[in-house]
């Protein structure tokens, strides 16, 4: 793997870890959690994981961006899919994930009807940005090795 692939892979596969790790461990928990129980550990969680995540996805977007301006052919291509995929990541977070977050840690205990269908969505959504995320990475990955 070359200098210029590296960081896109290593930030990458972070990033993609980082979200399947909530898919597949956090994710299963918080269904079955109360919905007083389950605002607070989400709470929790989010203040590790917004420490890092963000900034995962951000250095895997630059770093990818400037393999592929540097790349051709297939490297090239696999690489702008796989960018494109983490930036439409990042896109969601922001217009969708970050604000739905808010209102989850927001809203009293005592509507835990309204936290369960936002809790509800938050992990529908969470799951398919996971699969993007790591859709995303394979496609760099595969850059790296062309």
């Amino acid at each position: 793997m070359s200098a210029r692939a590296s960081p896109m892979v290593v930030t990458g596969g972070l990033f993609a870890g980082g979200a399947a790790a909530i898919a597949s461990y956090r994710a299963p928990i918080w269904r079955r959690m109360p919905a007083e129980e389950f605002v607070g550990d989400f709470e929790r969680t989010l203040r590790y994981t917004d420490r890092m995540q963000p900034a995962l996805l951000v250095a895997t977007i630059v770093s990818t961006g400037g393999f592929a301006l540097t790349a051709d052919g297939s490297a090239r291509l696999l690489a702008s899919v796989g960018g494109a995929g983490f930036v439409a990541s990042l896109a969601a977070a922001l217009a969708y994930f970050v604000p739905l977050q808010r209102r989850i840690v927001a809203t009293p205990p005592a509507e835990a009807e309204a936290i369960d269908g936002m809790r509800a969505r938050w992990l529908r959504g969470n799951l398919g940005r996971s699969m993007l995320a790591a859709a995303s990475f394979v496609a760099v990955a595969l850059a790296a090795t062309r």
